[in-house]
């Protein structure tokens, strides 16, 4: 079934769901570049994390914010040489982050299905009276502390652990010059503000005039608002940040699309 057949796509979600994301609108007829716009690093020096692993055994819940926190903060636990408590709760902020540690073979005792996102985590019934407990949260430095600020307003006690850094990726000018022509792609596909601003960083001056232009597809109405202000013109929201929703809103928008780069390269 190619619900995507011929449409053009600029995937910016870092690796490795972004290539993941890349695959799946070329199976439904998409044509799809992956080009991140955020690289990530190893977590600050100053952050303590052998003193947070050793705090794990204190802890009612862990709380993963994204599948790349799954990644570096279970590479830490295994460096240090130990492993997740068995009484310790497990909590992701979405699917694709639940799945990252049932695949690490952990058990997922809560995460949001539909609202994807730290405010669906949020608003679990399970998450509703946390007074008293320990939670941690591990997250990338200088992330959203949505989570963190919400469930110590809730009574909770919050310990971040940062286990990697977000970073800006460096790109060679012909590389930007020839993704930034009119008329390369139909729409581009973003997962966070940051992402969405380091593609503006990215582009320059030149490749921005072409590329505010371009629709641009979000995951959430937080991030859309952020983007507007940026100075995007044509912005829509997936349900999630669910591959199968970001697939499910370029198949709805497929004909829009297509007039909309029409009326561009007039």
């Amino acid at each position: 079934m190619n619900k995507l057949a011929g449409l053009m796509v600029l995937v910016t979600r870092p690796q490795p769901a972004g290539e993941a994301l890349s695959q799946e609108i070329r199976e439904q007829g998409g044509i799809a570049i992956n080009l991140p716009t955020i690289e990530f690093g190893n977590a600050p020096v100053n952050e303590p994390w052998q003193e947070k692993i050793a705090l794990l055994n204190q802890q009612d819940w862990l709380i993963f914010v994204s599948p790349h926190a799954v990644k570096t903060g279970l590479a830490l636990l295994q460096q240090e040489g130990t492993t997740l408590p068995s009484h310790l709760k497990l909590a992701a902020v979405g699917s694709a982050t639940a799945q990252a540690l049932t695949t690490e073979g952990y058990h997922v005792d809560a995460y949001p299905a539909e609202n994807q996102s730290s405010e669906g985590l949020l608003a679990l019934r399970i998450f509703e009276n946390v007074a008293g407990k320990r939670i941690m949260i591990v997250r990338g430095e200088g992330g959203r502390e949505t989570l963190e600020n919400n469930l110590r307003a809730k009574g909770a006690m919050v310990t971040p652990w940062i286990t990697y850094r977000r970073l800006l990726p460096t790109l060679n000018t012909v590389e930007c010059d020839t993704l930034c022509q009119p008329g390369r792609f139909d729409v581009v596909v973003t997962t966070s503000y940051e992402g969405v601003k380091n593609f503006k960083i990215l582009a320059g001056d030149k490749g921005w005039s072409i590329i505010q232009s371009i629709p641009l597809i979000v995951v959430s109405e937080r991030v859309k608002l952020l983007a507007m202000a940026l100075g995007f013109q044509t912005i829509w929201v997936a349900k999630n940040a669910s591959h199968a929703a970001i697939i499910e809103i370029l198949s709805k928008r497929r004909n829009d699309l297509c007039r909309i780069k029409s009326m561009n390269l007039r």
